[in-house]
């Protein structure tokens, strides 16, 4: 008898020793989150419909799989969650901020504009959402709005060579060489060896007609595998 007791409180021990020892919702979280980092976005999807189907309340993870939606092109999916995860915490930034890169992909930029705006709002030291607000801002042709963003954004962030080659672009759309020059300097004083930007300096070389310099520098960026710089180089250096 006390053989068979002692086995029944054994059994009943290692049974909820063993349920313990899943993985609690945060660390599936984690495991998502490291999933979608290593590229494997389906498994991260996976993970994230299980963790939504015991706890429907779960805005990390709405945001997250929206996230993953994003990454597999599937704009109206990650749009929906995103939506969710906004209306569970609206004190949540990062979901504005995703949103709006959802909205970006599908050409709806006044509505990216809107998120950013919002992220913003809730968090003003995040360089990420000034750039690609600024993006938005460049595709709507508010290139003055644009321009303040991305100084704003080197302000908080003065290393990224993305946000000077993005501010040059858009003094090079304003027909501002002299200040598209120097940011695409810039640019590539930071990352030597980014092509585009080499490209665009061959290009304000070329209308200020300082033909040898923009032939260096579109030499540069052919070299790197820029092929417009090669087309350009075909109509204006070989001949020369």
């Amino acid at each position: 008898m006390y053989s068979n007791g002692f086995t029944k409180l054994l059994v009943i021990t290692l049974f909820i020793s063993l349920y313990s020892c899943g993985p609690t919702e945060e660390e599936n979280i984690a495991k998502a989150k490291s999933l979608l980092q290593t590229g494997q976005t389906d498994t991260a999807i996976a993970l994230l419909d299980e963790i939504i189907a015991k706890n429907s309340m779960n805005q990390a993870a709405y945001n997250i799989r929206g996230i993953a939606n994003l990454e597999n092109g599937k704009i109206t999916a990650a749009i929906a969650d995103f939506d969710i995860s906004v209306a569970f915490d609206s004190s949540d930034y990062r979901a504005y901020y995703n949103r709006g890169n959802a909205y970006y992909q599908i050409e709806k930029f006044a509505e990216a504009i809107s998120d950013f705006d919002k992220a913003i709002r809730i968090q003003p030291k995040e360089a990420d959402v000034y750039i690609n607000r600024g993006n938005a801002q460049v595709q709507l042709e508010s290139y003055q709005n644009a321009i303040h963003d991305y100084a704003f954004a080197l302000k908080l962030d003065d290393g990224n060579y993305l946000t000077y080659f993005n501010l040059a672009r858009a003094y090079y759309l304003m027909d501002n060489l002299d200040l598209a020059k120097s940011s695409f300097e810039q640019c590539v004083k930071i990352y030597s060896t980014f092509a585009p930007a080499y490209y665009f300096l061959g290009m304000i070389a070329l209308e200020k007609d300082e033909i040898d310099a923009s032939c260096l520098y579109l030499q540069k960026a052919s070299d790197l595998g820029y092929q417009q710089a090669v087309e350009v180089q075909k109509l204006y250096c070989d001949q020369n």
